[in-house]
């Protein structure tokens, strides 16, 4: 079972996570740490966790340590672009 871990959440992000139909992981991509409906990524038993409401926030554990607060930069572009419509 992952490892239970507590990162600071900006207000938007924590919103924006409790509005999500599914649970989430925060992944190493060529951009960067980027947040995903598991679905995309799904979590790697290497993963940690932390819960946000109901949904369980998996993060890589290459990202886990470099962390400091889980904000809108780590949404993806597509994303951004859809918020403001």
């Amino acid at each position: 079972m992952p490892e239970k871990v507590s990162i600071r959440i900006d207000k938007e992000m924590e919103e924006y996570i409790r509005q999500r139909t599914t649970d989430l992981r925060i992944a190493t991509t060529c951009e960067g740490p980027l947040i995903f409906s598991v679905k995309i990524s799904p979590p790697k038993p290497t993963d940690l966790f932390m819960e946000v409401g109901e949904r369980k926030v998996y993060i890589s554990a290459i990202q886990a340590p470099l962390l400091r607060v889980i904000d809108a930069r780590i949404l993806p572009r597509c994303a951004i672009e859809k918020r403001r419509q």
